[in-house]
């Protein structure tokens, strides 16, 4: 006997839901977006922990033009090297991490939760904005950090909060940007950039950083441009993205290097977001319905770990075993809040600590932590 499940947003964690779910229950996933909903095309980066699962799933890395990336280099803001940092995720960890474009990353969760597989909140009601309902026996609830369900689980009180940053994200092709300077630079050309993720660093206090790593590959790059944002702008970003202004993302970083200089210049899709995240939830379920992903657990991209806690959170859905009964749901849906609400308020304290700057040590000490993790069925084993 199969469950039916209605997964409420179609960004990253709701489909990668999906996939792990279709193989035993009836899924239908709900999006009040258009298709093109939470597709941006900026870069994301999925760690070791994230594509362990994936590749349980059938993740295509070529088909999302995934690249491996094998540590760590900073620069200061004149584009000399600081410290170059190895690390062989794969050896150490179990599987690569990974780089790609956000949006080639969600069309092939897309791909993964709808091709042919071989293999109230008490009550899992949900009404939509024109009075029609739709009732399962699951309701999953990934509709993003400005969840409109959150508080069908939790108080109101439990808001997504900004944290004073802003972030600029822009990816660039490498074919622009040879036009523009006339060769790629040192960090991105891949004959010397040995798959690093690059951090160049203002060093002079204001907290101005500017991060990348390379898309399809190497064809183009991701670029996050972090700095303290110089006035709240209110509701128009509560959007990670929302539109950005080219000119004031050029100014802010008109002192770092030439070539980073123009390569932001020529920049013609910018995004920005004020960065926020969410304060632990006191309890992820109630009855058998449940939060994941942003709507659970927002956080900002500081480790890169958002993303890949919302697969995590997919994985925990094998617990929802082949002939489950609804009356067996809600014990299932508090397991799961027990092995991924701790976890996730963990990576949470550490993404907030590094903003404020972390040793390499404690950096390491994350990166074991976070990178580590082997899924649902070894979490639980240690919980018991």
């Amino acid at each position: 006997m199969s469950l039916q499940l209605a997964i409420i947003g179609s960004g990253l964690a709701g489909l990668a839901a999906a996939r792990i779910l279709r193989e035993h229950h009836e899924v239908t996933v709900y999006e009040r977006g258009g298709p093109d909903a939470a597709t941006g095309g900026q870069g994301i980066c999925l760690f070791s922990n994230g594509i362990k699962i994936l590749q349980t799933m059938g993740f295509d890395r070529d088909r999302a033009g995934a690249v491996p990336c094998h540590g760590y280099r900073t620069f200061d803001k004149d584009g000399k090297l600081v410290k170059d940092f190895p690390v062989d995720f794969k050896g150490k960890y179990g599987a690569d991490t990974m780089a790609m474009k956000r949006s080639d990353f969600r069309d092939e969760l897309l791909r993964l939760a709808t091709a042919p597989s071989e293999s109230w909140p008490d009550e899992g009601l949900v009404v939509f904005k024109d009075s029609s309902t739709i009732q399962a026996d699951v309701v999953i609830v990934a509709d993003g950090v400005h969840s409109r369900l959150r508080h069908r689980i939790v108080d109101s009180s439990y808001q997504p909060k900004k944290n004073g940053m802003t972030c600029y994200r822009v990816a660039i092709s490498a074919e622009a940007v040879k036009a523009a300077l006339g060769y790629l630079p040192e960090s991105w050309d891949p004959r010397t950039a040995d798959s690093r993720i690059s951090t160049l660093m203002a060093g002079d206090g204001s907290r101005r950083t500017v991060t990348a790593y390379p898309l399809r590959n190497y064809d183009y790059m991701s670029f996050s441009c972090l700095f303290p944002g110089r006035q709240d702008r209110g509701n128009v970003l509560e959007s990670w993205y929302a539109d950005g202004d080219r000119q004031e993302m050029v100014d802010t970083f008109n002192d770092f290097s030439y070539p980073l200089r123009k390569i932001l210049d020529i920049a013609t899709e910018v995004k920005v977001w004020e960065l926020q995240d969410l304060d632990p939830l006191p309890r992820w379920n109630k009855g058998r319905t449940i939060l994941i992903g942003d709507a659970a657990h927002a956080m900002t991209p500081m480790q890169g770990q958002g993303s890949n806690m919302a697969v995590e959170d997919a994985d925990s859905f094998r617990l929802l075993r082949p002939g489950l009964t609804r009356e067996e749901v809600e014990g299932v849906l508090k397991q799961v809040d027990s092995i991924r609400r701790p976890r996730t308020a963990r990576v949470l304290g550490d993404t907030r600590a590094m903003a404020k700057g972390i040793s390499m040590d404690e950096m390491i000490a994350n990166l074991d932590f976070n990178c580590g993790y082997n899924g649902v069925f070894e979490a639980l084993k240690r919980m018991e």
